[in-house]
Formats: C-alpha cells, sequence, structure tokens
C-alpha cells in the first residue's frame, strides 16, 4: 500500500484501519522512506486515488457489454462462453442485478494495469478464462450434448454469478490472498487464474502445504517461494517449488530475455528460494534436518555429492570436494560440452 501511494499507483482502499496503522508504522521503517509518517495525510492520498480508481471502474463497467459483445464477434457461434454470455448480457439488463458490477471488477482485476488498454478480443477472452474458472468441467450441460442450449446456459448463469459474489463479499483485500483446505474449487481456480497474471492481484498467495502441493500451475507471473515452516520431506519442498519451475514459467522468460541482452553466469534470473527461520527455534532444527535431507536427495538425482553447504564446512578440505563432485554423473549438456571443449 505504501509503495503504491508513494508510486501514486491504483490501490483499493480510501483509508488505513486503525488495526493496521502498527503494521504501517513498520512498513514505513523498513521502507526507509524519507518523507515523515502522517497517518492523515496518506488517507488523504489514499481517498484521493480511491476516487480516481473508482471513476476508471465506471468508465470500463459502462462499455462492457458493448466491447465484449464486439470481441465475441470473432469467436464462433454457439460456443459455450458466448452461450454464457447472452445469459450473461441478459440478466445485467435487469433491473437491479449486480452481475455487470461483479464482472467488470473481476475482469478489470485480472488485467490490472492492462485494463484500460485492452482490445475487445482480449476482453472477450479474459471472460471465457474467467467463465472456466467460475465453471466446474462439464457442468450444466445436463443432456451430456458437449454444447450448452440456451435454456442450460439460463440455469447455469445465476449459479455462475452467485459464485462471483461469494468472491468479491470478502472483507480482505486483493493484494496478498489465503488458500487452505476449505477454499472453494472455483475460488481456487479463480486465485490461480488471477495469480498467473504479472500485473493483477493477488501479487501474493499463501496457501497451506496439501493445497499448494500439487495440481496447481502458479508460474506465469512468479519465480519467488518463500517457505513458512517447510515439510520435512525434501521431495515435498520440491513438489511445491514445481508449482512455479515449469515450461513457460516467468522466470523462464526473464531468463530468455536476460540470455538475448548478453547476460551470464550469476547474472542470469533465478527462481528464488526464501525459507523464513529463526535461529534458536525448532524452525532451525527443522531446517537443519530438511538441508541434510536435500542434500542426500540432490547427490542422489543431480549428481552433487557433496552440498555448497557442506562444502563451506570443511573449506581445508575444497580440493578433494571439487574432485569428488566432479567425479559424479552429470547429464548437463552444459557440463558435458564444457568437458568435450565444445
Amino acid at each position: 500500500m505504501l509503495r503504491a501511494v508513494v508510486g501514486g499507483q491504483p490501490w483499493s482502499q480510501a483509508k488505513i484501519p486503525d488495526r493496521e496503522w502498527k503494521a504501517v508504522e513498520v512498513a514505513h521503517l523498513q521502507l526507509g522512506l524519507r518523507w515523515p509518517l502522517s497517518r492523515v495525510e496518506i488517507d488523504a492520498r489514499l481517498e484521493s486515488q480511491y476516487v480516481q480508481l473508482e471513476s476508471r471502474r465506471g468508465r470500463f463497467r459502462d462499455r462492457l457489454l458493448e466491447r465484449l459483445e464486439a470481441g465475441f464477434r470473432a469467436r464462433p457461434e454457439g460456443s459455450v462462453e458466448r452461450t454464457l454470455f447472452d445469459s450473461f448480457a441478459n440478466a445485467a439488463g435487469q433491473s437491479g442485478n449486480d452481475d455487470l458490477v461483479r464482472v467488470a471488477r473481476s475482469l478489470q482485476s485480472a488485467l490490472g494495469n492492462e485494463s484500460d488498454g485492452a482490445s475487445d478480443k482480449h476482453l472477450a477472452e479474459a471472460f471465457c478464462e474467467l467463465i472456466g474458472a467460475l465453471r466446474s468441467r462439464d457442468e450444466g450441460d445436463e443432456d451430456s450434448s458437449g454444447e450448452l442450449e440456451e435454456s442450460e446456459a439460463r440455469a447455469l448463469w445465476p449459479i455462475l454469478a452467485a459464485r462471483l459474489a461469494d468472491e468479491y463479499s470478502r472483507v480482505e483485500g486483493d493484494f496478498a490472498r489465503l488458500m487452505h483446505g476449505e477454499t472453494k474449487p472455483e475460488t481456487r481456480r479463480l486465485l490461480q487464474l488471477a495469480f498467473n497474471r504479472v500485473h493483477s492481484n493477488p501479487q501474493v498467495l499463501v496457501a497451506q502445504s496439501m493445497v499448494g502441493r500439487e495440481g496447481l500451475n502458479l508460474h506465469r507471473a512468479c519465480r519467488h517461494v518463500l517457505l513458512l515452516h517447510p515439510e520435512w520431506n525434501p521431495g515435498v519442498v520440491e513438489q511445491q517449488i514445481g508449482r512455479i519451475d515449469r515450461v513457460g514459467s516467468r522466470w523462464e522468460q526473464q531468463c530468455r530475455s536476460a540470455i538475448e541482452a548478453g547476460a551470464l553466469g550469476e547474472s542470469l534470473p533465478r527462481i528464488e528460494i526464501l525459507p523464513v527461520v529463526f535461529k534458536g527455534t525448532y524452525d532451525e532444527q527443522n531446517w537443519c534436518v530438511l538441508r541434510e535431507r536435500w542434500g542426500d536427495l540432490r547427490a542422489q538425482l543431480h549428481g552433487i555429492v557433496v552440498t555448497q553447504w557442506q562444502k563451506s564446512a570443511y573449506g581445508h578440505l575444497g580440493g578433494v570436494i571439487e574432485e569428488i563432485n566432479a567425479a559424479a554423473p552429470s547429464f548437463s549438456p552444459l557440463r558435458r560440452d564444457r568437458q568435450r571443449g565444445g
């Protein structure tokens, strides 16, 4: 929130609640901001930018149906998304219906800074992705025809709209979200959809171990993993890290760009794994055991017989350690080329 205030970026908050002021004081100190901390001034800035944000939302909402209609002209008639759009448009035209407000807010949030300049086609694609997140596979297709009839879409849309209303009835903010075992499947899909966009919220996703272990693709806009009380099994932690270590990931995109710009070695971007460990606590013991087991796993799978942290503990044996690691089998094409002199 403070970064947004300093940078003049929109933030969905008109003032600071009393319960958050202490956190604001700490954040101000940690950021090293030069301007004096004033609650009155921050509230004034938040209110001013919030008025502008609401104005943008209103302009976006007023033309949304028209622009979605234009975007869907290029898509085939009778598609599930087009049929559901027609049902949404009919519902949005009814007095007292808030579906348009919620869909507009969802699309604007998903597109982030790109929402104002998005083309009609891009908006229609975002609406299709929203439908895919709200709707479970084949839901509403009562006759199992593989298509959604007009009557089926009319019956299904209120269900999808209720899920969207439930998502936007939350009292917490959008910047960071929690995903746990009781999080509904459609909410998980919505969070995954939004998290995988670079400029949209949530920017931080806190997930319980069992939820964030497998089956989630969170890689398109993220290359940082914070481990809060990691599992004892390094294989499980590798699964958690694997949520962002995938083909087409944010890291892969940045790495390709860096290589094209001439970056090499340590200057290349990496997937950042950041454990949160308090020295002298149970956390430290947990991390030490996990790190040992992780070393064993790397030795078996990657040929790293002696890990970097073990090497630092036995500096006088550096030459021997290098010789041991060099003798281990390696399937890296880079290392193989170096050995061949290529």
